[in-house]
Formats: structure tokens, C-alpha cells, sequence
């Protein structure tokens, strides 16, 4: 490997051995892979891997193959546990309130999400309610993915219904605790916290009507920012839009990384059925 790639291996595929008080090297970070990969298919498929297993070794570390890199960085208990962090990416049409948590349950597993946020879809969305008000309800945030993913869940679920709930942040980790099955670190609570008082900012401006593509876009993008996934890897995201939605076609123009930085976590990228006329399609190219 040349310095830059000793670099990205280190810091974000090589997996931290608390007995040793060091991280991972190359050959130790492919037979973990090998051994989850090794014991997986002799236990669900009954395939033994172990003659081709010096083959594979040899072509991996060379660099002449390369697995999945997020297999790679959680092949072990972490993989174990939930297969969504095997895979490098995803897709989720916006078209249900769902889509948010199921979001970000992915993106803390590692995985990348693509989503689209077209007209077809998003119409599909329910109204918020014409008055959202304060209530007593308190959801309590359990300290895992799962718990995360479903405190955001009940929280869209309760706006919908025009209700504020409180929230409940003391069982998450502080940051900077080891996760000890993901590997890294914890990124606290207070980026949760910023995620829920962005979402319920949003739907208070949006009250009496459905999201736009472009609130989808900047809560998704937000739950994207606040998702640190093992302390070293951030989100990575692709957003789809209608060709002629204006919305989304500007926004990241100007100064947008001033009032909305959480637009940084996406790509973006215009989805069109058959060939535009040119003059719709440059204008898209120079925007």
C-alpha cells in the first residue's frame, strides 16, 4: 500500500485490539474477514472455504481483490449481529414516514443510503397537522442503533399526529465511551439531541401541508451529519430529484453551507425517464 491507503486502512478498516493496545495490521484485518467468512458459509450453506482460503488471503492482500469494504471493517460480532453492515450501499424511496428511521438505522450499520425524494414518492407522505402542540408524552432513547432509530421513529410518528413529545437522552453513552462491538467511539448524545430539534423544527414550519422534497432532503441530509458511525466514518449519501424540481436543482447555490450544513452529506442528482429538450437539460448542467 502506498501512504495514502496505509492511511484510510488505518483509520477506518483496521479494528482496535484492547489487549494489545494497538490496532489491527493488514494480514490480521484480512483473517478476521476470512474467519467470519470461513464460519458463515460452513454454518448456513455448509461450504467449506478452507482449501481456497490461502488463495483468497493472498489475492486480498495484494490488492488484487477487495472484499466489501464495510464487511471488512465490521467482519466479526458486529457483522454477526446485523448483516445490513455487510453491505456498501442502499437505496429508499421517500414515500413513507418510515423511511427516515429505516435511514438512519442504515446509516449507523455503516451502509450507505441513496433515497429519493421525486414528486411520485414523496406525494405519498400525510399532512402534518394544521397545529402541533406540546405535550407530556417522553420518549425514553434506548443506547444502540436500534433504540436511536426507533426514538426517531416515534418522534416523526407523534408529529404526524400533531404532537411534541419530550425526549429522554440519559442511557446514551457519553461521547467519546468505546463501542466495543462496532469498534470506535460513542458520539454522545448531543447530536440526537440536534437531530430531534431540527426534525421537530421542521414539521412546525411545514404545519397544514406535506413535507417538500426539499424538508425530506434536510432531514435525511441532517440525520445523515449527526450519524458518526464508530467515531472515524461518516455518512454517505445520494439524493435523487425530479429534473424540474427548483428546489433541489438549487440547493446547494450560494452560501449554502452557512445556513445549511448538513446539505454537505449528500450528493445530489436529477432522475429523468426519457431525453429532456436541451434547453431543460442545460439548464439543470450549469445550475
Amino acid at each position: 500500500m502506498d501512504l495514502y491507503s496505509q492511511f484510510i486502512y488505518k483509520s477506518r478498516y483496521s479494528r482496535f485490539l484492547p489487549k494489545m493496545n494497538r490496532r489491527e495490521n493488514w494480514e490480521e484485518t484480512i483473517n478476521r474477514y476470512l474467519d467470519f467468512m470461513e464460519n458463515h458459509l460452513q454454518e448456513k450453506h455448509q461450504y467449506d472455504m478452507k482449501p481456497l482460503r490461502p488463495r483468497l488471503f493472498d489475492a486480498i492482500h495484494d490488492l488484487k481483490v477487495m472484499p466489501s469494504m464495510r464487511a471488512l471493517m465490521t467482519a466479526g460480532k458486529a457483522l454477526e449481529r446485523d448483516n445490513t453492515c455487510g453491505y456498501n450501499c442502499s437505496f429508499i424511496p421517500v414515500d413513507d414516514p418510515k423511511a427516515f428511521d429505516e435511514a438512519m438505522f442504515i446509516l449507523l450499520c455503516g451502509t450507505g443510503v441513496g433515497f429519493s425524494v421525486e414528486r411520485q414518492f414523496i406525494n405519498q407522505l400525510p399532512e402534518i397537522p394544521e397545529k402541533l402542540f406540546d405535550s407530556e408524552t417522553t420518549i425514553s432513547v434506548r443506547d444502540s442503533k436500534e433504540g436511536w432509530a426507533k426514538a426517531l421513529r416515534m418522534l416523526i410518528a407523534l408529529l404526524y399526529t400533531g404532537e411534541i413529545p419530550k425526549w429522554d437522552l440519559s442511557k446514551v453513552r457519553p461521547a467519546g465511551a468505546p463501542l466495543k462491538t462496532f469498534g470506535g467511539r460513542s458520539s454522545g448524545p448531543d447530536p440526537l439531541h440536534e437531530l430531534f430539534r431540527f426534525v421537530v423544527k421542521t414539521f412546525r414550519n411545514a404545519h397544514g401541508r406535506k413535507l417538500t422534497s426539499l424538508e425530506c432532503h434536510d432531514v435525511l441530509c441532517k440525520i445523515g451529519e449527526v450519524v458518526v458511525v464508530g467515531g472515524v466514518r461518516r455518512s454517505a449519501m445520494i439524493s435523487l430529484s425530479n429534473l424540474s424540481d427548483d428546489r433541489m436543482r438549487h440547493c446547494k447555490s450560494g452560501s449554502w453551507w452557512e445556513a445549511n450544513p448538513q446539505r454537505a452529506l449528500s450528493n445530489n442528482s436529477a432522475v429523468y425517464n426519457e431525453k429532456p429538450e436541451i434547453g431543460t437539460f442545460m439548464a439543470e448542467w450549469i445550475s
